[in-house]
């Protein structure tokens, strides 16, 4: 097909669009002015169009997006998806945009019916994923300012999952995960410890980047020899007891394989929280 075929005008500035039997979003300033359903779209190069696919969406899932989407909810996200691009200057997986909307959508309809958003590993996943977190900031700015709408923090933490996904190919459930082991493993820490520790403190951000080290050794399988392994077993018997036992931890969530080495270190950095 020469042109895109017109299924749905939302507003002037987005609409539903069909090339080949694909479906797509089209967002650009004006394109849905005066357009109608069943015409075919042809000259666009004089339009800053953006296309969002809607590729993987079965029949009812297609339905149920394009009638309870908020076009300007659309329109504003494909802002953030540049805004993304742009800063970080590479290509981003377009497979997440459509839950990025649909999350977006979800979101500022719970914030505006007045239901609170919580999120409780909001300190890990700054931690974690510094880079995203500054670029969901900038998104909620995108937000606040198109939408009036205050966002809270929690919701900063969702964004930077979502912008994780996009941007690594990778699964947001997959960092969220993370985020929720070591957020278990802080509590465990302070339970065995006997300790109360402060999230920001600098002791609680260096060993939660240690963590965060482990698991990317981990996936990548490239450890390090740790020459102290026998003295600091010796030496630090109840903190390597609790070391090992986080290691294992990690080991089945990510169905891994974590040398004893690693026990060391974690075991060092235990020791250090009890002085």
């Amino acid at each position: 097909m020469d042109g895109y075929l017109i299924k749905k005008v939302l507003n002037n500035n987005v609409i539903l669009v069909q090339q080949n039997y694909q479906n797509y979003i089209l967002v650009g300033k004006g394109i849905g002015f005066n357009r109608k359903k069943g015409t075919l779209l042809k000259n666009i190069d004089d339009i800053e169009e953006k296309f969002i696919s809607l590729k993987g969406l079965n029949e009812s899932e297609y339905e149920t997006f394009i009638t309870t989407i908020d076009p300007q909810i659309i329109e504003t996200t494909q802002k953030i998806i540049e805004m993304i691009k742009a800063e970080i200057g590479e290509k981003l997986d377009s497979h997440g945009y459509i839950a990025l909307i649909d999350h977006i959508n979800f979101a500022i309809k719970r914030i505006n019916e007045g239901i609170k958003i919580v999120n409780p590993f909001l300190f890990e996943i700054k931690l974690l994923y510094p880079d995203e977190y500054n670029l969901a900031k900038n998104a909620v700015s995108i937000l606040q300012e198109d939408l009036q709408t205050e966002i809270p923090d929690a919701e900063v933490g969702f964004l930077t999952l979502h912008i994780y996904g996009v941007r690594k190919d990778k699964s947001k459930n997959e960092a969220l995960e993370n985020s929720k082991m070591i957020s278990e493993i802080l509590e465990l820490v302070e339970n065995k410890l006997q300790i109360k520790l402060e999230r920001n403190s600098f002791l609680s951000r260096r060993f939660v980047m240690h963590l965060m080290g482990v698991i990317d050794r981990a996936y990548t399988q490239r450890f390090d020899e740790n020459k102290f392994l026998k003295k600091l077993e010796e030496d630090l018997k109840y903190e390597f007891s609790i070391a090992y036992y986080i290691v294992k931890k990690i080991e089945n969530k990510l169905n891994v394989k974590i040398p004893e080495g690693e026990i060391g270190y974690i075991a060092l950095h235990l020791y250090k929280m009890r002085v």
